[in-house]
């Protein structure tokens, strides 16, 4: 899948339960990964990171 930035996204498989319900906006796309930000605080994932953690497009209805 291809992510934008300003897509909404959560991480089905976080560690944490309380990251597996938060919604992280992507600010930026690069050719080895993008950039999310949640709170406030920004990360960097690579694309297989990303997958690893189940990264999922939020619609609005959740």
């Amino acid at each position: 899948m291809t992510y934008q930035p300003g897509d909404t996204v959560r991480f089905a498989n976080a560690t944490l339960p309380i990251n597996r319900t938060r919604d992280y906006t992507v600010t930026a796309t690069e050719t080895d990964g993008l950039r999310v930000e949640a709170k406030g605080h920004g990360y960097f994932l690579t694309h297989d990171q990303a997958e690893r953690l189940g990264i999922t497009t939020v619609t609005p209805q959740q």
